[in-house]
């Protein structure tokens, strides 16, 4: 029987390349992706902010992905150092990574609240104009004093669009009048029905697709955290943060002991006061120190 325990770390260092390939390929998919969908940048657009973040969560696992076989790569051929310096250098870019899929959480809120804010506004816009536009119309045609003159000041308010226009039907001016203002409260009435603000259903629809960003975004930051790691430390970025906040709770209720600005001072643990720590500074007594005789056993 064939033993195959001599080709086994050669097996794994070549698939162990071939992951870091395929890992270097999808990140630059996710980057020409992501590009092709921002660019041109416009960042003060709210809809270029809208186009930014579903660039970013619709293909966000495909850099996790890649992240995920950058780091199996590396723990298959540990051997490998210029593995390992990528596979470091990538984790630390991963922490970047980590804050922009939280700051989306506030973007995608500030976007969602303003496009709704946005619909609003101009619809209180458009309604503004027409009220002013009718309110004219009105008053040319109710201080109107002959009939040539109401052709005449109508023509010069040139609103042809509204329908409103000056058509001498052989009627006497009042009952002229009369005609012309019907037909200005019907037009306006079917204006203001056009002119709608956002309904419910649509503004619902924005708040629910705001929190479904939102929490991919989160369950994002968090899945990077875990293959994130920052310079120096031996543990992912979650473990880290976890770790903080474990060791967190417990000092919250004890009693803040070290060195200025409650900082504990180095090597001094939980449990030891600053009279144990300063004693372990002074070095032990030395009996040999005065007679030069070491001590009996």
């Amino acid at each position: 029987m064939t033993d195959t325990k001599g080709i086994r770390p050669f097996d794994s260092e070549i698939l162990a390349d071939r992951l870091a390939f395929m890992a270097i390929a999808l990140f630059v998919i996710y980057l020409i992706t992501l590009l092709a969908s921002i660019l041109p940048a416009n960042p003060l657009d709210t809809a270029w902010q809208l186009r930014f973040i579903s660039a970013c969560l619709d293909s966000g696992t495909i850099p996790l992905v890649a992240l995920g076989l950058l780091h199996l790569a590396a723990y298959l051929n540990p051997g490998n150092p210029s593995l390992q310096k990528r596979r470091d250098a990538v984790a630390r870019w991963a922490v970047v990574a980590v804050i922009g899929f939280l700051l989306i959480i506030p973007l995608q809120a500030f976007a969602g609240w303003n496009s709704v804010a946005t619909a609003r506004a101009n619809v209180a816009r458009q309604l503004s104009v027409a009220n002013d536009t009718f309110n004219l119309l009105q008053e040319t045609i109710t201080t109107a004093t002959s009939l040539d003159n109401l052709q005449a000041r109508l023509q010069a308010i040139q609103t042809p669009s509204l329908g409103i226009r000056f058509e001498d039907l052989g009627l006497p001016l009042p009952e002229t009048k009369r005609a012309m203002l019907a037909r200005l409260k019907e037009v306006r009435e079917q204006v203001e029905a056009r002119i709608q603000a956002p309904a419910p259903q649509a503004v619902e629809a924005v708040a629910r697709d705001s929190v479904r960003v939102m929490l991919s975004a989160f369950a994002l930051a968090i899945a990077f955290a875990m293959g994130a790691q920052r310079k120096g430390q031996e543990v992912p970025l979650l473990v880290e943060w976890h770790t903080a906040l474990v060791v967190r709770g417990p000092q919250a209720n004890q009693p803040r002991t070290g060195g200025p600005l409650g900082l504990p001072f180095p090597g001094l643990s939980n449990g030891a006061t600053e009279e144990e720590y300063f004693s372990r500074l002074v070095p032990e007594d030395d009996d040999s120190s005065e007679t030069g005789v070491p001590p009996p056993p």
